[in-house]
């Protein structure tokens, strides 16, 4: 067909979708039989039936123009229905399958969207606005399954289909290196040591860095915090870090005492660890680091490791602890202010409490409650 014209595009374009939509009706099923939860099914089966609502919508504008149905071969959709089949047939657990299904569905899904955009926005430019409105009323029904589909995945299916191996699998042994202060001098062009501070108080020096690879980027910095008879190092992600221009140093939102609860790092050591030795260090970190920080992960995090983590409870003032990140918020304690006749002038008090040795406290001898669950 000799496209000469906007409507000639249109029309293409219309014949590739009513193939489309001939296509999928004849593959939803199949992903349907395959699938095995029962959101997924339902979701599924749901959208065959809107395909077919679809291809009604295609006939009526062809009848509009006085045409009957055009079908154009869709050569980008029968590809992705083919790798389909092809990881239909492949041998998985169930739940991996249903992962496969979404993610064959979703592909699916964004190219019928991509495809019906487009002629959407070609009826708007030919003045067929009541085709436009059908095309665009299927193109908000293929955005809403790509939209169920991914809550599906997110809700369950993804992590049902993760394996023991993936869970306790270690990152690729030797992956980080350590940068020494008089590299980073050499970047800088500057020797000038680089403090850190809170708002109060110096929490020590820049020591170094932890990077990536022999190219990746950096993810950790290494703080001399001092010490009389031994030096103490630990790590802070560079994501709370700034850097005072005006002052010349580092700023860090934390208290010395919560900063001190960081990873600790021997730079000696860490150079002349084995690759499983670094490999298991690494992993340490990301179970202290997570990636995913958004609030709905935060209750699936793995409790902070024993080596890190002591009984004890820091304290903080309110308005600083409002302002700790994630992981630190772990293992500072809460506020509650004294109330009642018998409590001293209003003022902030906090309790700190060693999990192993005290005894439960009640409310009138403590501002705040037993929380030893929090410690484990």
């Amino acid at each position: 067909m000799t496209i000469a014209s906007l409507k000639d595009l249109y029309f293409d374009e219309l014949g590739d979708l009513y193939d489309a939509e001939t296509l999928m009706i004849r593959t939803l099923p199949r992903l349907v039989e395959a699938a095995r939860a029962p959101e997924l099914r339902e979701a599924l089966k749901k959208h065959t039936d809107e395909s077919r609502l679809h291809l009604e919508r295609l006939e009526l504008i062809f009848t509009h123009w006085g045409e009957r149905p055009r079908t154009i071969a869709c050569a980008g959709l029968a590809g992705i229905v083919q790798e389909a089949d092809a990881r239909l047939n492949q041998e998985a657990t169930a739940d991996a399958r249903d992962a496969a299904i979404i993610g064959v569905a979703q592909r699916i899904e964004h190219y019928e969207m991509a495809a019906y955009g487009c002629a959407r926005t070609y009826a708007r430019r030919l003045n067929r606005l009541d085709e436009a409105r059908l095309l665009q009323e299927t193109l908000d029904e293929e955005g809403r399954i790509d939209h169920r589909l991914s809550e599906i995945a997110e809700a369950h299916i993804n992590d049902d289909a993760r394996s023991e191996a993936d869970l306790e699998a270690e990152p690729p042994a030797g992956r980080l290196r350590y940068v020494p202060m008089d590299v980073i001098a050499q970047g800088r062009k500057d020797q000038s040591p680089l403090p850190i501070r809170n708002d109060v108080e110096d929490l020590g020096t820049l020591d170094g860095l932890v990077a990536e690879g022999e190219l990746g980027a950096a993810r950790y910095a290494v703080v001399d915090a001092g010490g009389l008879l031994k030096r103490r190092r630990y790590l802070l992600p560079l994501s709370l870090l700034r850097f005072d221009e005006r002052a010349r140093v580092l700023r860090v939102s934390l208290d010395r005492d919560v900063a001190n609860r960081y990873p600790d790092f021997d730079r000696d050591q860490f150079q002349t660890m084995s690759d499983e030795g670094r490999s298991g260090y690494e992993a340490r970190l990301l179970r202290f680091f997570p990636v995913d920080t958004h609030d709905e992960q935060q209750a699936r995090r793995p409790a902070l490791p024993d080596w890190l983590l002591t009984g004890t409870w820091i304290t903080v003032p309110p308005h600083r602890a409002e302002r700790l990140p994630a992981e630190a918020r772990r293992f500072v304690n809460e506020f509650v202010p004294i109330h009642g006749e018998d409590a001293p002038p209003i003022r902030d008090r906090m309790v700190a409490r060693d999990e192993e040795s005290a005894a439960p406290a009640t409310m009138r001898e403590s501002a705040t409650p037993p929380h030893g669950a929090k410690l484990r």
